[in-house]
Formats: structure tokens, sequence, C-alpha cells
């Protein structure tokens, strides 16, 4: 409920704006004023309750059924309740950017805006508003069509072109009255225009209804639904922006990889919707123990990827290991009252500088596969020294090339293999030994890796070991099969090495 009542208040910026010009435009038009003031106030009154804000509701009353004399009076009682509950959701102010040549028009805009509680910063020139968005991020820009330096026209279609401002809301000014210049904005970007002189209860609104908008669709595209984390994508870009700051201002930045142990098992014994409480608890935690600058993202299924900026490998590991000591003293309580415990294992990284996502990721995976394999629960750097038992894989592979390629690459991270060109030999080995993952390929003399597959799950010691299929058919069927059999993933030929290092460590956690 507590997540509904912030995205209901979160959206009341709009409404707080319409009052207000409406409220305003009760001493010129009050008739066509009181119409819109009631319109407004009958929409609130049936949804505040609603969400858990019966005063919302009780002044929403006031308001539509107040006679002449009083209306006035019961819009402020409600403007006033509104405001202060949409105050307190607002952890960070809005930051706005106006870039326009004209010191009056920049003078009212920031007075006006700042009345309303944004962050504003002004520019006179394009270039100017460039150097800021190169080292500031806003939420909205007002950009004026005629600047010293360039057409506004053009500064628009640089900012669509910059991955870092495609997506920022742009509200543009213009003196002139052109449906032609309009509807040319409007193609390159623009999401509202405004004509010169402005009318400032309306460009408020707007301003509102745009950031409203911008947050809804911000939520939807960069934030993970369940966690209510950030997205890979989103920490994707804060990554891009970190690694340049922590490069310019010379400060050090650590990455780290976190997976829940044992997730599946959680989920085989009590349900999904179970596992998906579990998934919250522990982003929950995760986030409360660490610092507001740390930066805390949902990678996908029940891994988390961690932004750590100022911050050294060792202090980063300490951070980590104290947001697992809380998670290990807070046993996981589900809605029907079972105590669960969980924790997670992780691998923590200091970025080397220059280093792109990929590779540091690859960096800090490595540190979390050992983790789990030194018994889980713990947070691993690079200067950690453990006792680890060789990981031993069982490969079923009778192409020279491909095989050479996988061996290679395998031992090259330290595991130990155990090659088999047939598919019958393979069987055998299933049938002597335990390995931790075994890779078969489809097409074997001997034995074709479908069988093989489905004898080692019903007649070898290694009927819980998980396995990747290796074909360079692909077909939906050939896949489909594969999984009925048992297969845990599979991979097309021909495949990169980081690929199949992903998918292994992956299987291995």
């Amino acid at each position: 409920m507590e997540e509904f009542q912030k995205v209901y208040l979160q959206k009341m910026g709009s409404r707080i704006e319409a009052f207000r010009a409406a409220g305003s435009g009760l001493s010129d038009n009050f008739e066509e004023s009181a119409i819109s003031i009631r319109r407004l106030a009958h929409s609130l009154r049936g949804s505040g309750a609603t969400y858990g804000f019966p005063k919302i509701s009780e002044l929403s009353a006031a308001v539509e059924e107040a006679d002449d004399t009083t209306l006035g009076q019961s819009l402020e009682q409600l403007i006033d309740l509104l405001q202060t509950l949409y105050d307190e959701t607002r952890t960070d102010l809005e930051r706005i950017l106006v870039v326009d040549d004209s010191d009056e028009i920049r003078l009212m805009l920031s007075v006006i805006l700042q009345k309303q509680g944004y962050d504003v910063t002004t520019a006179e020139t394009a270039q100017a508003g460039m150097d800021y968005l190169k080292t500031e991020t806003f939420d909205l820009m007002i950009l004026d069509l005629v600047l010293p330096d360039i057409d506004g026209r053009n500064f628009l279609i640089k900012l669509r072109e910059d991955h870092r401002t495609a997506t920022l809301p742009v509200l543009v000014l213009s003196a002139k009255n052109s449906p032609q210049i309009k509807a040319e904005c409007f193609a390159l970007g623009a999401d509202d225009y405004f004509e010169k002189p402005l009318d400032p209860a309306l460009l408020t609104t707007r301003v509102a209804v745009t950031l409203q908008r911008s947050r809804t669709l911000e939520k939807q595209t960069r934030y993970d639904h369940l966690t209510n984390l950030p997205n890979r994508a989103a920490f994707s870009e804060n990554y891009d922006s970190q690694s340049k700051l922590s490069l310019r201002e010379d400060t050090p930045l650590c990455l780290a990889m976190l997976d829940i142990d044992k997730f599946k098992k959680i989920n085989d014994e009590y349900g999904h919707m179970v596992g998906d409480e579990a998934l919250r608890h522990v982003a929950t935690q995760i986030k409360e123990n660490l610092r507001q600058s740390d930066y805390v993202a949902r990678w996908g299924g029940e891994e988390f990827a961690v932004l750590l900026p100022s911050t050294l490998e060792e202090e980063g590991k300490a951070a980590l290991t104290k947001a697992l000591s809380s998670l290990n003293k807070q046993p996981f309580t589900t809605k029907m009252g079972l105590s669960i415990s969980i924790s997670f294992s992780g691998g923590v990284y200091q970025v080397k500088s220059g280093e792109d996502l990929e590779q540091a990721l690859s960096q800090a995976d490595a540190l979390l596969y050992q983790a789990k394999a030194g018994g889980r629960n713990c947070i691993m750097s690079s200067g950690d020294e453990i006792e680890l038992r060789p990981t031993r894989i069982l490969l079923a592979e009778d192409d020279d090339l491909t095989a050479e390629f996988i061996l290679h690459r395998l031992r090259k991270d330290g595991f130990e293999i155990d090659h088999f060109d047939r598919g019958d030999a393979a069987l055998s080995a299933a049938r002597k030994e335990t390995y931790d993952l075994a890779i078969f390929d489809v097409k074997m003399p001997g034995m074709e890796g479908f069988e093989l597959l489905q004898r080692t799950r019903s007649d070898s010691l290694n009927q819980n070991t998980p396995v990747i299929m290796l074909t360079s058919m692909g077909s939906e069927q050939d896949i489909s099969r594969g999984l009925k059999l048992g297969a845990n993933d599979y991979v097309l030929k021909p495949f990169s090495p980081m690929e199949l290092m992903a998918r292994i460590r992956r299987l291995l956690k």
C-alpha cells in the first residue's frame, strides 16, 4: 500500500498547479474558474480515502460543496494539505535548466519555479547550457528558440542525438506564433511549446505534468517492478557517468556483484510468490545498509549489482559484509508467518581507470564465484586467498577446434576438465565420477547429446549436475527437447568465450 500511496502523491504536483491556476482566475472569471476547481476537487474526493488519505477526501468534499463566498478559503486549505503531502515524497528537488538569452526571462522563470520548489539553473547561451549538461544531471530543460550562438532547433537536435540527454524533457519558448515552427519543434523532440509572453500559471502546470510523466516513464523503463530498484539499463548508465567522474577526479570506484545463496531451493520449497517476497526483503536490506551515494540495482534473477563511489576495495568489502551481517541477523518472515534464513555471496572489485562495465563485471563476477565456491555467505575481494577445490567439468565434444577452444578458456580460469569425443565414453565417466558441471554437444559419435543427457539424468552420479548443451542447430524443437530432458542451458555455436564463461559461472553459483 505504501508504494501506491507514494505514486499517488507523486502525481499530485500537476493537480496542485491546476488548482492554483484556477484559483488565480477566481477574481477575473469566477464562474469558469469555480467550475474547474469543483471538477478537480470531485476527482480527488473519491480517490483520497481509497489511497489512505481521508483528509484529502474530506477537504476536497468541502471545496466541491463550498458556496461562492467560502470557495477560495476552502481551496487554500486543500492546496496547503496537498503541498505538504507532496513535499514529503520529494527526497530531492527536481532540477530545471533554463537556457534563454533574456535576463528578464531567466529571472522571471527562476523566481516562479523556485517558488514552486524546483532547483533552477540558468544559462545565457547554448554552449553554457551544454557545459552544465556535461557535468550535472537535470530533470527538465526550458529552451528559448532564439539564442546568440545557435538556433534553438539545432540545439534541440544535438540534445536528442546525445544519449545522455536523449530523453530529457524539453519545453520550448518562442516569440514567434508560427504553426510551422511549432510543428518542427515537436518533430525534433520538444515535449511542449510556449509562445511569449508567457502565462506563468500555465507554464508551472505544464512543468509539473511533464515531470510527472517523465517520472512515470523512467520508472517503467529504468526500474525493476518487483524490488523497486534500478534495473540493468539504469545501472549501466550510472556506471558510465560514475567511472568518468572517478577518472576525472582521481577517486576510487568499486563494483560489486551479489547473488542470493540457494535461491532456487526457496522457490522450489515455498513457491515463487515467497521467492518474490524474499527478493524484496534482500533488496531492502542491501539498500538500507549502504550509503545513500551507493547505487544498488537488480541485475537479473537473484543477482544484484552495486556501485560504490569514492570507495577502496577493502572499504567496499567492509560495507557489504556489514549489509550481509544485518541480513543474517534478520531472518525473512513470509506473509504466512514462516521464518526463512537468507544469505548472499558477493564479489567486490576496484575498477581500474578507463575500464568498461563488461570488463569490471567479469572481474567482480569471478570473485563472486570464489565466494560461492568458498562456502557462500561471504564477500570476496581480489586480496582474499582461499583454498578452493578445483571445479571439475565434464566435456563431451567431438569437434577438435571447438573442444580446444573450450579447454583453453576453462583451463585458463583454473577449471579441471575431463574431455571425451564420444558420448558413450562421457556417460561411462559420469557413472564413475561426480562433476560440478557438464557440457554436451548435441551431435557426437557413439551416443548423441540428447541420449547422453537423458542417461546422465537417470543412470549416473550426476543426476543433479548442471548441464549446458552445445548446438549449431538452434531450432526451437531441439531446444525444447533438451530442456525437457533436463538441460539447464543452451549455447549456440559459434559463441564468444565471455558468453560461455558467464553461463558457466551462473550455473555454478
